[in-house]
């Protein structure tokens, strides 16, 4: 049985993770994860969520990991990379739905995504440097868009275990409440050109000049609206 369940409903596109235990984000997982994000086409919204009850995902698997050679763990790393990177890439907007404990790798994951929309009850911690890892998944890059560097720092090297609103108040989360039907509906009604060309503007412009962003505005736009 898959651990991704995969549901349409519309213009939304939903992935509930369930792999019967942890959530654990093994090679496995992640291979199907990247399956998943392939099928996931002509949509206007994705939603990311785990049906595990109070639990998002505790990381990579570790039992996994162990048994790993060099090569393996480059391996490892390099299929997670691309996994998330598949979900940046995305042309329309992404969510992550998190309730419960969000811990390593599953940090890492959700910050592939556009907006990290948590419950109360919801923690956030990346161990790494207390168990003796870095992670290869591209978390410590995805970091300097999401919050300053004194936060990154509490959680990779103080080991420090977030609720969801300190979380929110350094940035790494969009919006904390119980629901976000409110929410959804609106990026679900955007407009899906709009979405796809400011989304390819925000993944190119950074470190350009304003007139380079603006040529590659006008670029994008001609591209969009089927002009040459």
């Amino acid at each position: 049985m898959s651990r991704f369940a995969v549901t349409r409903r519309d213009a939304r596109i939903e992935i509930a993770f369930d792999d019967g235990g942890m959530n654990l984000l093994s090679s496995a997982a992640l291979r199907e994860l990247e399956r998943a994000i392939a099928d996931a086409r002509d949509a206007r919204l994705l939603t990311f969520r785990s049906a595990r009850p109070r639990l998002f995902a505790a990381g990579a698997d570790m039992a996994e990991m162990q048994r790993f050679t060099a090569r393996d763990a480059a391996e490892f790393a390099e299929l997670g990379q691309r996994a998330f990177a598949s979900i940046e890439q995305l042309p329309f907007a992404t969510v992550a739905l998190i309730d419960g404990d969000c811990f390593g790798g599953a940090l890492d994951l959700v910050l592939a995504f556009d907006l990290r929309f948590a419950t109360p009850r919801s923690r956030f911690s990346h161990p790494g440097a207390r168990i003796g890892i870095v992670t290869g998944f591209g978390g410590t890059s995805r970091w300097r868009k999401a919050v300053h560097p004194p936060a990154a720092r509490r959680l990779f090297l103080g080991n420090e275990i977030l609720n969801a609103e300190e979380a929110h108040s350094i940035g790494l989360i969009d919006r904390v409440a119980e629901t976000f039907d409110e929410e959804l509906t609106r990026l679900e009604s955007l407009d899906p050109m709009t979405t796809r060309y400011l989304k390819e503007l925000t993944r190119h412009a950074e470190g350009l000049s304003r007139e380079e962003v603006r040529v590659l505005g006008g670029r994008l736009g001609e591209l969009y609206l089927g002009r040459s």
